[in-house]
């Protein structure tokens, strides 16, 4: 009997222990992004007539089992939700692990640059909540025609060590928590909300 009970024990501690880890794996410390960015950005919005209160920014040089999507609050420089964000897969789901880019139509490749947020709606295909995207840079220009997309579809699920689930053609797939609140915040705006996707370190 106790030899069952220290053996139930030390499995419970062991269960603890991994959940603990998986619960604080990929989670961001960070509060902010560099000065340097954060005035970047604010000036890029402004003169883009775009909402420079919040803004979205990705960085696909954090591995993809970790928060790599971040909403900031601009003028505070204070990070307000980090999330995971998958990249796409590749031709031949070459990308599962590190994403490569395109701005080519059928490479199934992630873009980089800034981006404008369009229009909330459902995708034509598997009925995920999704909000258009407006490339506004020589490395993104075909987003649109692409039908590049922030969409829901992603688990919110770290497993300690492995990427999150390669779901992507090149789109900015979230969990639906993600997707909600990013929504709930461009709706409070009129002016379009900025999304950057980089392979630069944002904190530094």
């Amino acid at each position: 009997m106790k030899t069952i009970t220290k053996r139930l024990l030390t499995a419970t501690f062991i269960l603890i222990v991994f959940v603990s880890l998986s619960f604080c794996w990929g989670r961001n410390s960070k509060t902010g992004i560099s000065p340097e960015l954060q005035t970047e950005l604010m000036r890029y919005c402004k003169d883009n007539s775009l909402c420079y209160d919040y803004c979205i920014i990705v960085d696909f040089s954090i591995y993809s089992g970790k928060d790599r999507l971040f909403i900031v609050d601009l003028p505070n420089n204070k990070i307000l939700y980090s999330s995971l964000c998958a990249h796409g897969i590749g031709k031949d789901f070459e990308c599962i692990i590190k994403p490569k880019f395109s701005n080519e139509a059928g490479s199934n490749l992630s873009s980089l640059g800034h981006y404008k947020l369009g229009l909330s709606r459902k995708t034509s295909q598997y009925d995920l909540n999704a909000i258009e995207l407006f490339g506004l840079d020589s490395t993104n220009s075909n987003a649109y025609t692409r039908g590049i997309l922030i969409h829901d579809g992603l688990p919110d699920v770290k497993i300690i060590g492995l990427p999150c689930l390669p779901i992507s053609q090149g789109c900015f797939t979230i969990p639906s928590d993600t997707y909600k609140t990013i929504n709930d915040i461009k709706e409070k705006y009129s002016k379009p909300m900025l999304l950057y996707s980089t392979q630069k370190d944002i904190f530094n």
